[in-house]
């Protein structure tokens, strides 16, 4: 798309329609203009859009502006690119400037008091003497100099940085992390790879940018920020270090630059630290030597618990006979011997095994001791489940460390349990776990990881869960017992696949049922599409729609969760004319009766009961209304939450309004990918994976998709691809330094 320079007047702001409501800058302008090289849309307007500052309507603006799209209906609308209301220089041009700035009556006082003078000058240099201009007071002339300084500033950076794709968003946040415009545009000048510094912009972008402005391939800030990328981009696939030769090699790639030019910065640059020939950047290291010494000095500090874990193992027996008429197992029993005699613990256990009894068993342990407790988890969906099994409040570790609000928010929020029990750990990456060791201040405090380490890895850096298990320096109960295995059900079939056993073999058609609550049906490729909406409809005469979890291992494609949240919305969810809906990006669709998940992290918003609340990643809710006009009112009294526009979604027992603005963040929570799925249970789950996706999937993925499920499994595959991935067992080593950092507690 071609950049396009004009001049052009707002004549109306079509959105937000009350300013107050503009919670992150985005503005639509209706505007009129001479430039012959534009599009109008079907109003005989110029339609622009984009994030930008606030403008006054009937004013001049110089502006860069790229076409978005032409609508059929609606016609042609821009993006915005820059906009700024020139600073004219003549004398003419200046009371043209200032009379959208002042009452007519204060421009004829000022012309009158400086008849000759260069007023935009006097007033830029701060000499303009407003106490001997009548009608004039401080307030009005702090107001009109703040924006002709404004104005001057956002020229001179778009003028300097605007031509290499700097655009007003990107001008606010410079401002922000930098201080001043006028330090950004120096910043960027000096050397445009300070733009990573930016959410959302990455080396490659910031690369074309420099590019752009002249900076050679040899540059050392080029190579020094090539460097730090190529370890990032290593870290988002799970790994803490690079070993030097494979940095080098990967650096040159990503360059295309000589491996001994590389090496000839690398120890120059910040942000690294070396270990051997093992190289990570400085806060990840930082993380995980940081875990390793904050565990060992549990360990070190810890004192027994006050209980006979013998007695104790007798009392839960006859208090629970019926629930386990066999008695504790001796791995189960020797997690309590443990537990008295660490301050820091492993319990392991695969699906069906009874991790979840033994948490219960040792809350009621907690309560009977009266110690303080908090159960947490690393999603919502984990959060949830956790609570179900031990009818305990459970937290995302996030919520309750308040990962990601303001510093000052955060350093608020301290843990002074004396137990701390983190189900789902081997989730965990070693940023949210290093900041959940941090806000312990309880000295005494003992904490528990609950995990699979059959399941998927954490997302991000790290790997806590293997670490800790092979160094052997946390004390570790390993639960391999699998209950109710021979039932021939789900947790038979998981049982075997996580034992790389077949169960049927390469050339099987058509349906098996195990146990009673576990369908296998392999189809041909083509039968996929038509056998899982047969399924789902099948599913829908026993279970709710949010009762059902639809499982597959990607997001795109036929059979990806996109196409099926919109397959399952037209089945359970429906458009008819009394149900509002409200269409945004390009192919997004939110409609009243929805069931959505939350994808990020608000905390202290209000409530519709105008309560402060935390809304995490992973929640998951149901559409109750959806506003996209405020409420009328006779008087100008502020409007309450259930007034006001927004999507209004049940969480829980949380009734919440979110802007409009917001419904990007909302995804269908129908269908699931498997990786977004762990931590989550479902009464009834329909996996749906097809030979196209036989490169995503492993034994671990297919295992965590199943064990989803309590009551009834339904998976719809090719046997052949089903046992591709029994064969494939993903490695559970990561490049990491923590196992050995564990090592040296002992």
């Amino acid at each position: 798309m071609s950049i396009i320079e004009l001049k052009l007047t707002p004549e109306k702001m079509m959105f937000p329609r009350k300013e107050a409501d503009n919670k992150n800058d985005f503005r639509i302008y209706s505007c009129n203009t001479n430039s012959p090289n534009v599009l109008l849309n079907s109003y005989g307007n110029l339609s622009v859009k984009g994030v930008m500052q606030r403008l006054e309507l009937g004013v001049e603006y110089e502006a860069q502006i790229e076409l978005e799209k032409v609508d059929a209906k609606y016609g042609a609308s821009y993006n915005v690119l820059s906009i700024y209301q020139d600073v004219p220089e003549t004398m003419e041009g200046q009371k043209a400037f200032l009379a959208t700035l002042m009452t007519d009556l204060q421009l004829k006082e000022v012309y009158k008091t400086y008849p000759n003078e260069d007023i935009v000058k006097l007033i830029v240099d701060n000499k303009f003497e407003y106490e001997k201009v009548k009608q004039f007071g401080s307030k009005t002339y702090n107001k009109i100099r703040d924006r002709i300084l404004e104005n001057i500033a956002y020229r001179d950076v778009l003028s300097r940085l605007g031509k290499y794709g700097i655009t007003y968003d990107i001008i606010l946040k410079l401002e922000k992390t930098f201080g001043s415009k006028e330090l950004a545009i120096q910043k960027i000048e000096d050397n445009p790879y300070e733009l990573t510094q930016l959410s959302g912009f990455g080396f490659k972008r910031a690369d074309k940018i420099a590019q752009l402005m002249g900076f050679k391939k040899d540059d050392p800030h080029r190579i020094k920020y090539g460097i730090r990328f190529t370890i990032d981009d290593n870290q988002q696939q799970g790994h803490t270090y690079m070993l030097k030769d494979e940095l080098l090699r990967n650096a040159s790639e990503k360059l295309e630059l000589a491996e001994v030019m590389i090496e000839n910065f690398l120890y120059d640059t910040d942000g690294l630290v070396f270990v051997d020939d093992k190289v990570s950047l400085t806060r990840t290291y930082n993380a995980e030597k940081y875990i390793a010494k904050r565990l060992a000095e549990m360990l070190e500090n810890g004192i027994s618990l006050n209980f006979d874990p013998d007695k104790y193992i007798l009392e839960i027996e006859a208090t629970y006979k019926e629930d386990i008429p066999k008695g504790l197992t001796y791995q189960q029993k020797d997690f309590f011997r443990s537990i008295q005699k660490y301050s820091v613990n492993l319990l392991i256990g695969y699906a069906g095994t009874g991790k979840s009894k033994l948490q219960k068993f040792l809350v009621d342990l907690l309560n009977k001791l009266g110690l303080t407790y908090v159960l947490l988890s690393p999603s919502a969906k984990a959060a949830k489940v956790t609570r179900t099994y031990t009818g305990v409040n459970a937290q995302t570790i996030h919520r309750r460390i308040g990962f990601g609000m303001d510093k000052e928010e955060e350093m608020m929020l301290e843990i002074h349990e004396d137990f701390v029990i983190i189900d789902e750990s081997g989730m965990t990456d070693v940023f949210i776990l290093s900041s959940l060791l941090s806000k312990i201040k309880n000295p005494n405090t003992r904490i528990l990881f609950v995990g699979d380490d059959f399941q998927l890895l954490s997302v991000q850096a790290g790997n806590f869960l293997h670490d800790a298990i092979v160094s052997g320096a946390i004390p570790m109960t390993k639960l391999d017992i699998v209950f109710r295995q021979g039932d021939g059900g789900i947790l038979d079939v998981a049982t075997k696949i996580r034992e790389g056993k077949q169960i049927v073999n390469n050339d099987f058609e058509g349906k098996q049922l195990f146990g009673n609550d576990f369908l296998l049906h392999c189809v041909d490729q083509v039968q996929i599409e038509k056998g899982y909406k047969h399924y789902y409809n099948l599913l829908l005469n026993t279970y709710k729609p949010e009762d059902i979890m639809v499982l597959s291992p990607t997001k795109k494609g036929k059979l990806g969760t996109v196409e099926l949240n919109k397959h399952i919305q037209e089945q359970v969810n429906p458009f008819d004319s009394t149900k509002k809906q409200h269409e945004y990006g390009y192919d997004g669709l939110i409609r009243v009766g929805d069931y959505i998940l939350n994808t990020v992290n608000m905390y202290q918003i209000a409530n519709m009961s105008e309560e402060g609340t935390d809304i995490v990643n992973g929640d998951s809710g149901k559409v109750i209304d959806i506003k996209l006009e405020d409420d009328k009112k006779n008087s100008d009294d502020e409007l309450a939450e259930s007034e006001r526009k927004g999507i209004i979604i049940q969480f829980d027992d949380q009734l919440v309004r979110l802007d409009i603005g917001l419904a990007a963040q909302l995804l269908s929570a129908w269908a699931l990918t498997i990786h977004k799925s762990q931590g989550s249970s479902s009464e009834a789950t329909l996996i749906v994976v097809d030979r196209s996706n036989k490169f995503q999937i492993s034994a671990n993925l297919i295992y965590t998709a199943i064990t989803r499920s309590v009551s009834k499994c339904i998976f719809l595959t090719q046997a052949e691809t089903l046992n591709f991935a029994i064969r494939k067992v993903e490695s559970k080593r990561r490049n990491t330094h923590l196992c050995n950092l564990l090592r040296e507690i002992n």
